[in-house]
């Protein structure tokens, strides 16, 4: 990826530029299709990618020129939002609805925009409390860095299904619903395996003597 200034621009073969005054036109995928291009995207195929950037870019615009009055605002999050689709490509296997997933995406990427955003005004209004930097001995951060350690591992030890519902629940902040719709569960499912998670990682650090919110501060400030 690489910058120019506010404006993102993905890499590889450069993606149709978000237009703002075009009409909107969605072009409709086939079911089948649609699962072969999130197949491909997953596999790394760029062209694959374009088409379903192509076809689903004008809705989101769309839907984010609804709380935006600022186009370049509504350009670079569009942006932000196909970048980290094609960052997480590997997700898509696991897809049912791309149309959701995308939509999704687009919603957390507005309200952390729109939280940043909210933020910046109280800051700039002199809400803002004097912040000083904690300092941490060497000892202090070997502790954090095995707690850390430890956190990352009783995730990784969790079955695929169940550590991918529990990062779409706290780290990608989406709905069981959501999470239902996307993975093509019922919610009923989804909430087994996201409670199953939790009891299993609340059990894993306590015998470690790790606060389970420790984990999800990892999980949420992760890159």
């Amino acid at each position: 990826m690489k910058t120019k200034g506010k404006r993102l621009y993905l890499c590889f073969t450069p993606l149709p530029q978000l237009s703002l005054s075009a009409p909107i036109i969605h072009t409709r995928i086939a079911e089948e299709e649609e699962r072969n291009l999130l197949q491909n995207v997953a596999a790394g195929d760029w062209q694959a990618f374009t088409r379903l950037y192509e076809a689903y870019s004008p809705l989101i615009i769309h839907y984010l020129q609804v709380y935006l009055p600022d186009k370049h605002d509504v350009e670079e999050i569009g942006q932000e939002v196909f970048l980290k689709v094609w960052k997480k490509r590997e997700l898509l296997v696991t897809v049912r609805s791309f149309k959701n997933y995308v939509f999704i995406m687009a919603r957390n990427a507005l309200n952390d925009f729109l939280k940043a955003q909210q933020a910046l005004i109280q800051k700039q209004a002199g809400y803002s409390k004097d912040y000083v930097q904690p300092h941490y001995s060497a000892d202090d951060k070997l502790i954090t860095d095995q707690y850390e350690s430890l956190a990352r591992a009783a995730l990784d030890t969790l079955p695929e299904k169940q550590r991918q519902i529990f990062l779409l629940r706290t780290r990608d902040e989406m709905t069981i619903q959501e999470i239902a719709d996307m993975l093509g569960m019922s919610v009923g499912g989804v909430h087994k395996s996201l409670q199953q998670a939790t009891t299993y990682l609340k059990d894993y650090l306590a015998r470690n003597g790790i606060s389970f919110t420790l984990l999800l501060l990892i999980i949420f400030f992760q890159p």
